[in-house]
């Protein structure tokens, strides 16, 4: 991948720095990212998971069952004690299993804004390397390929990233801080300036293969807007 391609990317090390949480493609914090039910690969990770901690859960439980079945007195090592013994402990452990997703899911409420950045972000990650993989076509002997107005696309997608990343840092203030603060304003200030970029640059920007890139760019920022938009109403 090329330099300037490479820059523009929103690697997950820069989005702990903008978001303050850990984030990988199962998770935002500690809470599952709605997006793990719309990619088979995070499904499978989601559900390797799930299995993962509830075999910890009921690691956990058996001694507690244990420890009740000793106090009621029922732990004699007949077929009926060690029914209502497994009975315990496999009960307890889905009552705690429930219990956390039903707060994990609870949380994941007041993260949907951040849920739909990060969204976005991973299509923004996905357009570059759509751009490097036809930079590499292009690099062919003989290829038919064409790059048109390249350093355009770059300036689109930088701005898109500049929008991407003023909506992460927007929604990590205020879900830090109850009141505006005056670098919110700031960064509103900036998503427009660099919407009214990708505008121009789309209504200036010939058919060829990077148009689809232009439109999957500037539906982007757009998305971001309404997303910040919807923010200064809370």
């Amino acid at each position: 991948m090329q330099p300037d391609l490479e820059d523009l990317r929103i690697t997950p090390k820069e989005l702990e720095n903008l978001t303050g949480l850990d984030i990988s493609d199962t998770f935002m914090g500690r809470v599952y990212r709605p997006s793990v039910f719309q990619h088979r690969s995070r499904l499978l990770s989601f559900i390797l998971t799930e299995f993962l901690t509830f075999g910890l859960i009921l690691i956990f439980c058996l001694p507690i069952s244990l420890v009740l079945a000793r106090g009621i007195g029922d732990l004699s090592g007949d077929a009926r004690s060690t029914f209502w013994f497994l009975v315990t402990t496999l009960g307890l452990s889905v009552a705690i299993a429930f219990s956390w997703n039903a707060f994990m899911w609870y949380k994941g409420k007041s993260l949907r804004v951040l849920a739909h950045l990060l969204d976005e972000v991973d299509q923004h990650n996905e357009i570059i390397q759509a751009v490097n993989i036809i930079d590499e076509l292009g690099s062919v002997k003989n290829s038919t390929v064409v790059l048109i107005d390249r350093h355009e696309v770059i300036d689109a997608l930088n701005a898109t990233r500049e929008s991407l990343c003023c909506g992460l840092m927007t929604e990590k203030i205020l879900r830090k801080n109850k009141r505006l603060i005056a670098r919110r304003y700031e960064l509103f200030a900036n998503i427009e300036t660099n919407i009214a970029r990708l505008q121009h640059l789309q209504v200036n920007s010939q058919a060829n293969e990077y148009g689809q890139l232009f439109n999957e760019a500037l539906r982007i920022g757009r998305s971001v807007q309404r997303e910040m938009e919807r923010l200064n109403t809370h």
